[in-house]
């Protein structure tokens, strides 16, 4: 039967403090839960036990625990399982583990810290290290805690910030246009009506956009996008792959007034990719080149061997990019000073962009460029 139960002090005085720590104990023997409870309670430690892992991890599904100290040689599902199964899930991983057993010899100690053990303590124990262990645990446990929600706050904000931003802009352009044309419907002339009708679809578009990033990004973030890549990649020549997009982007690129270079290699070279993965990589990094160019528009594609990769570089003659902090457009909701200068687009762009170069076991790169502009170069693995 599951336990899941908060004892006292001896004495009846609660002595459990906020914030304290909670301790998941798993142990057959009821002696010896009995005993490691009586020692954290008097440390004012919440206290969950079971008597074996299976019991363990309903006990987790359900409680919010900061350490798990668990002995070894349990029925059911012995500690080693259950380890296996903690480390296995993203929302227990955190969890520090604790191994308490009577196998005490060195062999088996080191295999457990191998095997990603926080600590492992041989009965007959000593009272004093079990709980200075327990208590570092449970600090370091709540460290993490609050790094992960101080990043997820940090995350939250910016994406209040940006949502609301970007979903506002293109809804005002719909709500405005409409209810002019509903208003001065009989007082439009027909460039007028048509100017509107355009604003209207503009800002359908661009809401589009931000909808159909936003779940890619989940999907991505979710594993979706790895699945594909690990059920469908296949070997294809780079230059092909560059090709087909070249073909299929050149007269996007033509009528936003912008000129093209592109170098073809002079070699086979060939890698193991999800195609679509890549022409979304590539898009995004040429819409970029095109929508942050000034004066001169025009962007140069080049790719090169180096050392058992190829690197595709993008290369335009736009505003540029402090190479230090790429990391903050790389972030999702991510855009350079952002804060200094209005940018259409949710940020969402480079985070795919990157997400799927790593997926593909490649990466990107960012670099100013000489005389004004950036290199973006997507970054993948050669195969023979």
């Amino acid at each position: 039967m599951v336990q899941s139960d908060i004892s006292t002090p001896k004495d009846g005085a609660n002595r459990t403090k906020a914030g304290s720590g909670v301790a998941l104990l798993v142990d057959d023997n009821p002696l010896i839960l009995n005993v490691l409870r009586g020692l954290l309670n008097n440390e004012g430690i919440r206290v969950l036990s079971s008597t074996n892992g299976q019991e363990a991890l309903e006990i987790l599904d359900q409680q919010s625990v900061d350490v798990i100290v668990c002995d070894v040689m349990m029925p059911r599902m012995d500690g080693y399982q259950l380890h296996e199964r903690v480390r296995g899930c993203s929302k227990y991983a955190h969890i520090p583990f604790v191994f308490l057993s009577a196998l005490g010899d060195n062999a088996e100690i080191s295999q457990a810290k191998e095997n990603g053990a926080d600590d492992y303590l041989v009965k007959p124990f000593d009272p004093r290290e079990l709980i200075a262990v327990v208590r570092g645990k449970i600090q370091r446990s709540k460290s993490i805690k609050g790094a992960e929600t101080e990043r997820y706050d940090s995350y939250r904000k910016r994406v209040i910030h940006t949502l609301s931003h970007e979903f506002r802009t293109p809804l005002v352009a719909i709500n405005t246009g409409a209810e002019l044309l509903l208003e001065q419907r009989d007082r439009l002339d027909h460039d007028k009506a048509a100017n509107l009708l355009e604003a209207i679809k503009r800002g359908g578009e661009r809401l589009e956009r931000l909808v159909n990033d936003f779940m890619l990004l989940q999907q991505i973030e979710g594993g979706l996008a790895r699945r594909l890549f690990e059920s469908r990649a296949s070997v294809h020549s780079i230059q092909a792959v560059l090709d087909r997009i070249i073909e299929a982007r050149e007269e996007m690129i033509s009528g936003e007034r912008c000129t093209l270079d592109f170098s073809k290699i002079p070699y086979e070279i060939s890698v193991r990719i999800y195609e679509p993965q890549i022409q979304d990589i590539l898009d995004r990094l040429i819409n970029n080149a095109i929508k942050f160019s000034t004066t001169e528009r025009s962007i140069e594609i080049h790719s090169s061997l180096r050392d058992r990769e190829v690197g595709i570089e993008i290369r335009d003659r736009g505003l540029g990019m402090d190479a230090i902090r790429t990391k903050e457009a790389v972030d999702a909701f991510g855009q350079i000073n952002r804060e200094k200068m209005e940018q259409q687009g949710s940020g969402l762009g480079l985070a795919i962009a990157s997400r799927y170069a790593e997926i593909n076991d490649g990466r990107l790169e960012f670099e100013e460029r000489a005389g004004g502009g950036t290199i973006v170069t997507l970054i993948l693995p050669t195969v023979s």
